[in-house]
């Protein structure tokens, strides 16, 4: 219903429209372009079947959604596994909250910085921490302050958000005694399933009636009318058309068993994945510490001006993974707040799982075949060119400035890009000259732009699919390191016949005993890779295999360093002159005390 309130004529749900074209009830052509929204929360089963029908039909599919925000309640990750590999355009500027503070603090949420956030919003005195019946003592109290005003202006409309069915359920029912007491709602009452609904309640439909009563899972509204005897309820829907609905018994008391949601629900309260994709004036936001920074993320971004947050914090655990020891203390509130809510929720598909071994019980040479796969498959990340996508976004301005000097000055004239380009096939026949070429330039600027822009979504697309390769390949360098450094160091306790020969004696300095140790250690791994056991010569016979040929001259070149600084430190030694050791004192020393130079130091 929000994208028919978008332009959209043709709308329906993916499970009915999927529902349609495995049943030939709905086709698909090339001239179809098909538009799912919040694609992220779309699972990855749902939208393979969606993907074949459009490439059946050799159809055109566009995917809005974003994949931090919530996922799909079944197995996910395929619309963050499409955007890695193939890129996508992004939406950078906020427009929905209003003070710059909270988009900063949004952008820290979605860059897994909520400690940060939590602060942020905590110095603007958004956040209340209690105990659980204090906080929600504190939400109710704001939340009719916020209903009062919101009488006055429509904007300031509010809504709770809360992560739990079951906390959503009470919260609605407490809003709902509140409006009693205070008589804003009708006296009469109709029992729909477990709910008695008054005149006046807000509520959400539960379930698609969109052919039959113009009604689809999600719509909200307000109760203008009910009849007790024919079971019948009358809503006025959100929106600027303010339509007027009517739900007959069948729709209220017609839920099946495979029916989750309740056909007719109070909408005061609300879970995260039915308020993702609404935007209220306000939004009291519940927080158990079982939530994740998925869900914080999109409960944060539902308000246009005011968001609080109401955090039950006090010496229950917070969350599954925490443990109630009782000698522990406690942390801050607002600390503990924000270490329950850093967890991710965000779904990957079995194939982008990276799979990191067991670096400590990998062998020398299984560490550095990690090692040279890892460095393959990192060179293989697209290069960066934002510095042409730069030039590229000049040169198009300039072209388009170009065009405009050339377009006449009467008419009307399409805006945007519309406005300068024309496809080479579809130049009016008036075009000549100036403006024919000033359109051609134009033309090839922007596609030049559209073709770095789309490498550089797909090199961020790879840098987010590959971002454990790394920290993996560093902990890889250091594993070897370490086992490197090990093996020299065993090496020079013991000092076998064949590593003194081909190195020497153990230098005294700390950088030359360092360098004997690795060529020590690689002399080693080459002896246990090759199963060399000559006591004599280190690196044995020369070897006819071209693989071996490489590591023995690699090893080579390690002892050939050694050897040339134990030969430089010789020749130093040979052209320092001998002094005998005598009481005399040294020409430059003087006695008596030191004169103002030596005294300065």
């Amino acid at each position: 219903m929000s994208l028919q309130g978008e332009g959209f004529e043709d709308v329906a749900t993916c499970d009915r429209l999927l529902g349609d074209l495995d049943k030939g009830h709905e086709q698909l052509d090339a001239r179809t372009v098909l538009v799912v929204d919040e694609a992220g929360m779309l699972g990855s089963r749902k939208l393979g079947r969606l993907l074949e029908h459009a490439r059946q039909a050799q159809a055109k599919m566009v995917l809005v959604g974003d994949d931090r925000q919530l996922a799909a309640i079944d197995a996910g990750g395929g619309f963050r596994a499409l955007r890695m590999r193939l890129g996508a355009s992004e939406l950078t500027e906020n427009r929905r909250q209003q003070q710059a503070w909270e988009r900063e603090a949004l952008e820290l949420v979605r860059s897994g910085l909520v400690d940060e956030a939590v602060a942020a919003y905590q110095a603007h005195d958004r956040v209340v921490a209690a105990d659980s019946k204090p906080a929600t003592l504190a939400l109710l109290q704001d939340w009719w302050t916020a209903f009062q005003d919101a009488d006055h202006d429509p904007t300031q409309e509010v809504i709770v958000l809360a992560a739990k069915r079951g906390e959503v359920d009470r919260l609605n029912t407490a809003c709902q005694e509140l409006l009693t007491q205070h008589g804003r709602l009708g006296q009469a009452r109709l029992q729909v399933e477990d709910r008695q609904l008054a005149v006046g309640d807000r509520v959400v439909c539960g379930h698609n009636a969109i052919a039959e009563l113009g009604v689809a899972n999600g719509s909200r509204g307000v109760v203008t009318a009910l009849d007790q005897q024919a079971r019948i309820l009358t809503l006025r829907l959100d929106g600027p058309e303010g339509l007027e609905i009517t739900l007959p018994w069948s729709y209220l008391d017609g839920r099946g068993r495979g029916e989750r949601n309740r056909r007719v629900d109070l909408a005061y309260a609300t879970t995260g994945h039915r308020a993702q994709g609404l935007t209220r004036g306000r939004a009291l936001v519940r927080l158990t510490g079982s939530e994740d920074v998925n869900w914080l993320y999109v409960q944060l971004s539902r308000a246009r001006q005011d968001t609080r947050l109401y955090a039950v914090v006090g010496p229950e655990p917070q969350g599954a993974g925490e443990l109630d020891l009782p000698d522990r203390d406690q942390p801050d509130a607002y600390l503990q707040l924000a270490q329950a809510l850093s967890r991710t929720g965000s779904q990957t598909l079995a194939i982008d799982t990276p799979n990191s071994p067991n670096l400590q019980q990998l062998s020398t040479a299984e560490l550095r075949a990690e090692r040279d796969r890892l460095r393959q498959q990192l060179d293989q990340a697209p290069r960066d060119r934002s510095r042409e996508l730069a030039r590229a976004t000049a040169h198009r301005e300039q072209a388009e400035r170009a065009l405009a000097a050339h377009q006449p000055s009467t008419g009307s004239r399409p805006g945007g890009m519309l406005r300068w380009v024309r496809r080479s096939g579809d130049q009016p026949a008036g075009i000549r000259g100036g403006l024919a070429v000033a359109t051609q330039q134009a033309n090839r600027a922007h596609d030049r732009e559209r073709e770095l822009r789309q490498h550089q979504q797909r090199r961020d697309g790879w840098l987010e699919a590959n971002a454990h390769l790394g920290p993996t390949y560093r902990r890889v360098l250091r594993t070897l390191a370490w086992q490197r450094r090990a093996t020299g160091l065993a090496v020079e306790a013991d000092r076998p016949g064949y590593v003194l020969e081909a190195l020497g004696p153990v230098p005294e300095s700390t950088r030359g005993r360092r360098a004997w140790r690795h060529a020590a250690a690689e002399i080693e791994h080459y002896r246990r890779s090759y199963h060399i056991t000559d006591p004599e010569r280190a690196l044995g016979p020369e070897p006819h295999d071209p693989a071996q040929r490489v590591d023995r001259q690699w090893v080579r070149a390690a002892i050939e360093r050694v050897q040339a600084k134990q030969r430089t430190t010789d020749r130093t030694h040979q052209r320092q002159p001998t002094r005998e050791r005598t009481n005399q004192p040294r020409p430059h020393q003087q006695h008596g005390p030191p004169g103002p130079e030596r005294a300065a130091g």
